[in-house]
């Protein structure tokens, strides 16, 4: 009898939490599959009606190329005044790299049930798990050769057959312009893109950066290294997730971001790129705090997700930590920016002097494919430290000090439209004028034979002319270089840039002779 009652209340209790507890795909299915566009917004949909289901807001952001929904939730008390550290982390921007998705699915499920309810006296969410609706529709044993499970998993690319986390720049999909419309209107002060590694084999659970580019605020650089070692502790004292800066032992862009060399036979790590295509390195032009975070793909799918949850929990403990800290050093980064004082464009980029630490050297052991199941690796042990050189950073050879403003002439719908879509401040010039500035003479241009995302890049050499009087005929626009955005404006807009608006080709067809866009020397 006593038997009978015990099976029967845990019969209830499972009963009643199946009721107001949703489930995961990973969790319903053993960790063998993940979840579909239509599972994730039926399991937000449940969360609003557990019991602190009013915390969530559920909408969507906007719709993918296909015409999917990208569902949004916005986790907030509202109940407390005063301003809030506003954060936003996407998953699936690859949607092959599943475990964003399900994390943030975990973490939605533990505000409506009532925990973490501390932090949101400082911060205010917003989550966007599946970013790439399309690609991750698309399924296929194919899609991550090697990843430890599961055995279908979404495509890299979107629809349109690109990779988002390269068009950051150029915007051309809807997806794209979407994430900027929330720039732009939520303002995030700090960004997390959740993504998976299957690179080099490490010893680590998940590894993670910051904004890279050597235009990036040194003090939000200075603070993004201080969060990110923090949160380095936590997750191995409290979680027991090793986790390190992200990188490879060797990089596919050796010459490009000039590796230094290593001793013969011994190894180096070396993190990935600055330029702005990439999303996290893109958000820190914008003076805000961007972390990549890239769980490692031969973990299994269940210890995959759960480092991603931990590392974006460990994030919002300390971004509630240090709120009043991360509001002040956000608007002073806008204030340094808008009184235009002092600020360079940085290029001709390079890998910084490497540090020596230790690195985890892992292992694998691989599982051959059979009928229709995919190779896998699987990691191997905890790893070995070795002490290497370590380059995790960049710093760019030469700078020019920001202008007073830009002058665009004759300028594409295209670039205006770009603009908008990055929220660059600028004016049209009603009628003809003159300005003292100076013009990029242009000598020599380069591209590839074979497209890239949908473009070929453009690399343009020359030199700058002497400042002299320039006729600027209506319809110029100008962009002032005294603005909020003053660090992502020169990046875009500047022909030594080494990612911008003409890489992507936006002002190709106005650079026979001089780039068209001048620098001027007066307002």
């Amino acid at each position: 009898m006593a038997r009978i009652g015990i099976g029967l209340v845990a019969f209830v209790s499972g009963w009643l939490f199946a009721q107001e507890a949703p489930r995961t795909v990973p969790e319903a299915t053993d960790h063998t599959a993940t979840s579909r566009g239509a599972d994730v917004e039926s399991f937000l949909a449940a969360c609003t009606k557990l019991p602190h289901g009013d915390l969530l807001r559920v909408t969507t952001a906007g719709t993918s190329h296909a015409g999917r929904n990208q569902p949004l939730v916005r986790i907030a008390d509202d109940s407390h005044e005063g301003p809030r550290v506003r954060v936003l982390v996407i998953g699936n921007i690859h949607a092959g790299e599943i475990e964003g998705k399900e994390a943030l699915q975990l973490l939605v499920r533990e505000f409506a049930t009532g925990q973490h309810r501390d932090l949101l006296q400082h911060c205010e969410l917003q989550f966007l798990p599946i970013y790439n609706a399309d690609g991750n529709e698309m399924l296929g044993s194919h899609n991550r050769a090697g990843q430890n499970g599961p055995d279908l998993a979404g495509q890299r690319a979107n629809a349109q057959g690109l990779d988002l986390n390269r068009d950051f720049v150029k915007a051309d999909a809807p997806e794209t312009r979407t994430l900027l419309g929330l720039f732009r209107g939520f303002d995030p002060h700090v960004f997390v893109d959740l993504h998976t590694t299957n690179g080099s084999y490490h010893g680590y659970h998940l590894t993670f950066a910051p904004c890279l580019s050597p235009n990036f605020d040194p003090q939000l650089q200075r603070l993004s290294r201080s969060l990110l070692d923090e949160s380095r502790d936590t997750m191995q004292r409290e979680h027991h997730f090793a986790t390190f800066d992200y990188g490879n032992f060797e990089t596919r862009d050796w010459e490009q971001n000039g590796a230094p060399e290593s001793p013969k036979g011994a190894r180096g790590w070396y993190t990935y790129d600055h330029r702005p295509r990439y999303g996290i390195n893109y958000f820190g032009l914008r003076n805000r705090i961007a972390i990549l975070s890239e769980a490692y793909s031969y973990a299994d799918f269940a210890t995959r997700i759960a480092a991603t949850r931990a590392f974006v929990l460990t994030l919002l403990q300390r971004c509630s930590a240090r709120a009043a800290e991360l509001l002040a050093q956000t608007a002073a980064a806008d204030d340094r920016a808008k009184a235009g004082a002092g600020l360079q464009l940085g290029f001709d980029s390079t890998f910084a002097p490497p540090e020596s630490l230790p690195v985890l050297v892992g292992e694998v052991d691989t599982i051959p494919a059979t009928g229709d199941k995919p190779l896998r690796h699987v990691r191997k042990g905890d790893g070995t430290p070795e002490t290497m050189q370590v380059s995790r950073a960049f710093q760019a050879r030469q700078q020019r000090p920001l202008p007073n403003a830009w002058a665009i002439v004759s300028p594409s719908t295209e670039v205006v439209q770009r603009l908008q879509l990055h929220g660059i401040e600028f004016t049209r010039l009603d009628a003809a004028a003159s300005r003292r500035g100076e013009r990029f003479a242009v000598t020599a241009r380069k591209k590839p034979k074979r497209p890239y995302q949908g473009h070929q890049e453009l690399v343009l050499a020359g030199q700058w002319e002497p400042a002299a009087e320039l006729a600027l005929p209506a319809g110029t626009l100008l962009v002032p270089a005294a603005q909020r955005l003053a660090r992502l404006a020169a990046v875009l807009l500047e022909p030594e840039s080494e990612d911008s608006l003409s890489t992507w080709n936006f002002f190709e067809a106005n650079t026979d002779t001089h780039y068209p866009v001048l620098r001027l020397s007066a307002p």
